[in-house]
This record gives C-alpha cells, structure tokens and sequence, in this order.
C-alpha cells in the first residue's frame, strides 16, 4: 500500500481521517470517490484494530444493543462475574462510572424499542453497501449471504428471548426457528445438542474480516488517498481548518473525521467533549477443524458460553470471547477466551489452537448502543464517526457514505438525529 509519512511540518489536505478500521476506511474511501484530498491517519496496528478481529457478522437483524430489558434478571451473575458473557475488571469501573450509570438506564423496554427503530436503516443498508465496497474492493469472494444462528441450551432460555423475537419480527426482519434435530441437520458440524434457535436467513459474513479491511487499505492508495502510519497526539483547531499533530510532524485539513474507535473518547476530550464511553474488550482464537467434521456453514452464537463460533475457511474456526470492561490498554486476561475454548469443544471438533496466543480488541461503546455520527456541535468542520460497539465492521461502509455526504454539504442519506453527538453531551455530568 502506497504510504506517506509526515516529515515536515505544513503536510495539508481537505480532509484527516483519524482511524483506519472499517469506519475509517470506509469514509476515507467515500470522500476520495467525491473527489477530497484525503489524508488517514492510523497508527498501523492492523491486528488491534476490532474490523480486523470479529465474528465478521453483517446482519440487518443486530438492532438490539447489550443494555436490554434482560440485564437486570442476569446482573446478579454479571456482578460476580459468573457468566461468561460479561466480565467486570472492579478496579476499572470507577473510570466508567458514567458510561455505566447510563448503561443501566437504558435497560429498559422503551429504550430497547427506540434504540431498534433507531438502527434498522442503519442495519438494512450495511449489506448492500458492503457489495458495493467490495466490487471496489475485489473481495466479493469474501461475502457470502449465509444467515447467522442463535442457539439455546435449553427450552426456557429460548422462552426468555421471546421480547428479542418480537421486536425483530416488528421491523420486519426475517426469521426462521428451529428445533434441535432442526438446527442439527441445518448445521450437522455441531455435536452439541442445543434445544432450540433462530436463523437470521438476510445475514451475511466475512469469511476474513482482516482481509477486507486489508483490501479496502489498498482501495484507498490505488484512489489517490494518502496514509500515514502515526497516532494522532492532539487535535486543534485553526483559523482555516484543523491541526493534527503526529509524531513526525503537524497535519493541517479543513475537516477532520474522528473514526479512531475506542480511542476516539480520548482525542476529543481535550477540545470539551466528555463522552460517557467504554471500551468493550473481547478476544478470540482459530482453531482448525478435525478433518472428518463437516464444515460450519455459519457464524453461531452459543447463548449459553456466551461466545461465538465462526467460519473463517471451510476448515478454521475463529472462537469469540464475550465482553470485558477493562481499560483499552490494560494487560490481556485470557479467563474468557479459555472458557469459550472449552465450550466450542464440546460444540464442535476441533483439534489445537491455530494462534500462539489469543487475539485483544477493544470495541467502541456508547451506552445506550447507538454509535455517535454527526458534527461536532461546537467545532465547525469536525465529523464524528465512532462508537459502533459490534456493528463497526456492519455498518461501516455505510457510516462512510453519511460521513462523505456531511463533508460535502448534502443532506444525509440516513435520519442521523438518533445518532446525535448532543444525545451523549447532554446527559449529567458525575
């Protein structure tokens, strides 16, 4: 990929990209196909990045953030960090305390249905634009429409998502359920019996999240868009635009899109903007399959490890941890990803892990799981577009056309008001 780096001061563009994961991308790539100079700004770190490391879903069902209704019968479990779905680091909380406060007040059923509506033109946009992407890209070989699982040990874990159930059918998104001998010949790699689950059929995946992201890097260069491989220290305005300085040197811009993930709460606190946010950890590891398995068709979450298992070729398996609040940068905990290990081999049959060691990411998270994408309210050519928690690899190539359109001064293709900076601005300080 053709580089960049910043040597001398005065380097200048119409706009700084600040973040080179799918969001980052994606909008660096829409603003260049307007014709902008475009400079991105990434600290080269491509396995840190969380596009490079999820379950490579894109579903126009994943409308339902973590703060639902559901919390509060499993906060007990949560709270002693007894359920493998959620693991809290206590010396950490203090730091989050906002984010969880809010967190908890979005629980609710109400704001479970808003943040629903909220997301679904979000959602059922992200496959169609990822086709697009990827014809650029040439990575539709990477695509598939295969529907993703959700599946349930047992009946009354199955009967306690019937709300989940009822929202999606609301807005219209298909389903199809299944019994265990259902799921079974549907999916005859698995080996454990689960008692129930839910087929998402309009889903797609990424057979190799990573190279996506990869492919969508050297888009931009072959479009004439510029990388540096540098992390942004300090963001200021200025008289004609904006200051961006990095280690070898200032970027000056006229806009900057802030797109830098779980990073991104960081970079805009020193202009005023204090954001209650998180950074959502998660791990995973590949195993190969054994060579008389079936291959796994699918991506499947296993409701009750609370991991998921995905196809990353016919004969590699990618386990997924579930979430860990912990600071972005603090050392690795493999608990999680050692326990979805042992539960994947019971689920499946695998042989040893492909990886020397698990894989760390940290997801971008809001509290009430709508991403943050608009302009900034006080600082005039600034974009925020972060804070997609597990969408960001979905909905990227989405977020970059809003970002392209809000650069360009035309109308957003999407209602953007849910999605608000002030939404998150607005609520009391702690």
């Amino acid at each position: 990929m053709s580089e960049q780096h910043a040597t001398t001061a005065g380097d200048s563009c119409d706009v700084a990209v600040i973040g080179g994961g799918m969001v980052g991308l994606a909008s660096a790539i829409a603003l260049r196909e307007r014709g902008l100079d475009v400079v991105l700004l990434d600290p080269g770190e491509a396995r840190a990045r969380t596009s490079f490391g999820n379950a490579g879903v894109i579903s126009r069902g994943s409308i339902l953030p973590m703060a639902g209704p559901a919390l509060w019968g499993k906060l007990p479990a949560y709270l002693r960090n007894a359920d493998r779905a959620l693991r809290l680091r206590y010396t950490h909380l203090p730091r989050v305390l906002p984010w969880t406060v809010h967190f908890l007040a979005a629980a609710r059923t109400s704001a479970w249905r808003r943040a629903a509506g909220a997301l679904l033109p979000l959602t059922s946009a992200a496959y169609t634009e990822h086709e697009r992407l990827a014809a650029r890209a040439g990575t539709t070989h990477l695509l598939k429409r295969t529907g993703w699982i959700k599946a349930y040990r047992t009946d009354e874990a199955f009967a306690a998502a019937a709300l989940e159930r009822a929202i999606l059918a609301e807005h219209g998104v298909a389903m199809d359920l299944l019994d265990g001998p259902g799921l079974r010949d549907l999916e005859p790699a698995l080996v454990r019996p689960f008692a129930r689950a839910m087929l998402l059929p309009e889903t797609g995946s990424v057979g190799d999240p990573g190279a996506l992201v990869e492919a969508c890097a050297a888009l931009f260069a072959g479009l004439g868009g510029r990388t540096i491989r540098a992390a942004t220290r300090g963001l200021a305005p200025e008289a004609e635009g904006w200051r961006i300085d990095v280690e070898a040197g200032p970027v000056f811009a006229r806009q900057v899109v802030l797109a830098a993930g779980a990073a991104s709460a960081d970079i805009a606190r020193p202009l005023g903007y204090r954001f209650a946010f998180a950074a959502e950890r998660g791990y995973h590891r590949h195993y190969a399959l054994h060579p008389d398995s079936p291959p796994l068709t699918r991506p499947i979450l296993d409701t009750g490890a609370g991991s998921i298992l995905a196809p990353m070729g016919e004969a590699r398996v990618r386990v997924l941890s579930g979430v860990e609040l912990d600071a972005r940068d603090a050392p690795p905990d493999h608990i999680q990803i050692e326990a979805a290990a042992r539960e994947a081999m019971g689920t499946l049959r695998l042989g040893g892990p492909l990886d020397n060691q698990p894989w760390l990411g940290a997801r971008p998270s809001t509290p009430d799981g709508l991403p943050v994408i608009g302009r900034a309210p006080r600082h005039p050519g600034l974009i925020f577009a972060f804070g997609h928690g597990h969408i960001g690899l979905s909905t990227g190539p989405v977020t970059g056309q809003i970002v392209a359109d809000l650069a360009t001064g035309r109308p957003p293709r999407l209602p953007l008001e849910p999605f608000s900076p002030e939404r998150l601005l607005r609520w009391p300080r702690l």
